[in-house]
């Protein structure tokens, strides 16, 4: 939850991950690599990171800033992978930390890929930055409950983000659809950000906890609750309920539930639901099945 109007955010908290020698990073690093739960695919994707976050590192053409960053994220990850086989660590939050190195594996790829554009370093860049902060304060023995509440949720939110966008088989296919998403996942973190930053103005902190109120309240919106009891009525099964509900958690409303319309676990009920001209929420299934999820908003039924 976030704090009610008028309290302040969980403040930055004034701790740092160890700085480290390449050597070292690359030493501590493949060995939480090796000794983690990951898979074999996610094992070779997170090694594949890390050794392009190294040759950023040993590269003396690299500026400060640059080597900065790479050393932190690649520490990040190093950290998050290790504390996600921590026994003193409940199970939940090893889960998370687990998450939470995939993630910097996954947006250190594609932020390094000499191939991304201006708009993909930006986003990655903003990402990351959030990540590493949340890994970062998550390994606070000092932090409190409402801190490890706050930094574990919005740890969720970017994750879910990056999922959103990325994973295979699950992200948006039509370039318009990723496009939107990967706004999204930029808004938010940008919004988290601002709204932690000691520098920003009484109103950017408020226009930042507006828009992070409504992504964490996405799926208690009226018409998302409206769409889903629609979906009922349709008979819908549990699997197509369950991704309407997961995506919305990831991508907000309406643009992560229109994108889960579009998953295979749903065909069947909005085929149906597009065929039923006499429910307001015909003209919708139709433009899903059809067109670019993202181009359907204005079918919502006022």
């Amino acid at each position: 939850m976030l704090p009610a109007d008028g309290e302040d955010a969980p403040p930055v908290q004034e701790v740092a991950l160890p700085t480290l020698t390449a050597t070292e990073i690359k030493t501590q690093v493949d060995t939480s690599i090796s000794g983690s739960a990951l898979s074999a695919a996610e094992k070779a994707k997170a090694q594949k990171s890390l050794d392009s976050l190294l040759a950023i590192i040993n590269n003396p053409q690299s500026t400060p800033s640059q080597k900065a960053t790479a050393e932190s994220l690649a520490t990040g990850m190093g950290e998050a992978l290790k504390l996600s086989k921590d026994a003193t660590v409940s199970k939940e939050d090893q889960a998370r930390f687990e998450k939470i190195a995939r993630g910097i594996s996954e947006a250190s790829l594609k932020f390094t890929d000499p191939k991304a554009t201006i708009g993909d370093l930006l986003l990655y860049g903003m990402v990351l930055e959030d990540l590493n902060r949340v890994v970062t304060n998550l390994t606070d023995k000092t932090l409190t409950p409402e801190a490890k509440a706050f930094y574990s949720k919005w740890a969720d939110v970017l994750l879910g983000g990056l999922v959103a966008v990325e994973q295979p088989g699950a992200a948006p296919t039509k370039p318009e659809d990723k496009k939107k998403v990967k706004e999204n996942l930029q808004k938010n973190a940008a919004a988290l950000k601002t709204y932690q930053s000691a520098s920003a103005s009484e109103s950017e902190r408020s226009a930042a906890k507006q828009t992070l109120d409504e992504q964490a309240a996405a799926t208690s919106n009226d018409k998302y609750q409206e769409l889903v009891e629609e979906l009922k009525r349709l008979k819908a099964p549990q699997a197509c309920l369950d991704v309407v509900q997961n995506r919305t958690q990831q991508a907000g409303w309406p643009d992560g539930s229109l994108w889960a319309l579009t998953d295979k676990s749903c065909v069947a009920t909005v085929k149906a639901g597009a065929a039923d001209t006499n429910s307001d929420w015909s003209a919708l299934f139709s433009c899903v099945t059809t067109q670019a999820f993202s181009t359907c908003t204005a079918r919502i039924p006022e």
